[in-house]
């Protein structure tokens, strides 16, 4: 997981993903967000039911010594302030606690499950006016290290899957929080225990990686109300064209780092479901060339956090002689 003491190679990998994407209709925030069934009552209201307009206490409130999490635009202009002890004393309907076990794939790749408490991401810039505009959301640490999301990743559905990694059996829907009480490396809900605020969210499939873009010690959440931009599209080497039997194909990306490539060799367009090309950072023996021993047609899609995603790229390898 990502703590302020992680590694350089993963801070260069994730720390700056800046970019905006994934516009949705500003006129219908977070209507793809699904509601887990028999929640209690103080996780219970789903957006479209939330009262519209600003609700939390004053930003003057003084909380002494408390975490205070400060939302801002990109002029860095504070909208708001909350500490956890605000989120907590406002009504069930407002505050919208939310406690679930979450899964999830870091980058070695390794499976993992996080238990987790604390307050929805959409219920919080709800409260802060901005959730009807903010097209990407930023979320910084106290140490600098930054991710961001698309209003898409932040708001689309998603979920826990017990069997991470492997299928989509027996999924169960969350929501992306500010967890004030977690624990990494449990199933157990019990387990929990206080600890300083950390963002959260779930898997839109089980082979989501996630973890990178977890981001510990939360300080500041940056919204941006730009239009959208894309990540370019991928590469190979060697170009397309001509290629011997059994010679291998890279696939090749501007911020190789910073995308998941998904690949098809069948013809298909290829989605985040398609093998992944580069699934670990640190295993690298697992980012395997495709070895051409026929006419290939290979279509890649990047993904990647912060950005929507690329076009697919097609390349054509015919077999020399």
């Amino acid at each position: 997981m990502r703590k302020s003491a992680l590694s350089i190679a993963t801070f260069i990998l994730y720390g700056l993903v800046l970019a905006v994407s994934g516009c949705q209709n500003p006129g219908d925030p977070g209507e793809q967000m699904q509601q887990p069934p028999g929640s209690a009552d103080s996780q219970s209201t789903a957006n479209q039911s939330m009262p519209s307009g600003s609700s939390l206490p004053s930003s003057n409130d003084n909380d002494g010594d408390a975490w205070r999490i400060y939302i801002k635009n990109t002029d860095d202009e504070e909208l708001w302030s909350f500490t956890e002890a605000q989120l907590s004393a406002l009504p069930p309907e407002r505050s919208v606690a939310f406690a679930h076990v979450y899964s999830t794939i870091n980058n070695w790749p390794a499976n993992r499950f996080y238990a987790a408490d604390g307050y929805r991401i959409d219920s919080i810039l709800l409260a802060a006016d901005v959730l009807d505009a903010a097209q990407t959301i930023t979320f910084r640490s106290t140490d600098g290290y930054e991710v961001s999301l698309t209003r898409d990743q932040l708001m689309s559905p998603q979920y826990y899957y017990p069997q991470v990694g492997e299928s989509d059996s027996d999924a169960e829907p969350v929501f992306p929080i500010i967890a004030y009480r977690w624990r990494e490396g449990t199933e157990d809900i019990s387990a929990i225990r206080d600890d300083n605020p950390i963002l959260i969210f779930g898997q839109r499939n089980p082979f989501e990686h996630t973890n990178p873009a977890f981001v510990e010690n939360v300080t500041e959440i940056v919204v941006d109300y730009a239009p959208c931009a894309t990540w370019p599209v991928a590469s190979t080497f060697p170009l397309p064209g001509s290629i011997a039997p059994g010679e291998t194909v890279n696939l090749q990306h501007p911020s190789y780092g910073l995308v998941k490539l998904h690949y098809t060799l069948d013809g298909s367009d290829p989605t985040p479901l398609s093998q992944m090309y580069n699934p670990s950072t640190y295993q690298l023996e697992l980012n395997r060339p495709i070895t051409i021993t026929g006419p290939t047609i290979i279509k890649v899609l990047a993904t990647g956090y912060g950005r929507n995603d690329s076009e697919i790229a097609v390349f054509e390898f015919l077999l020399a002689g």
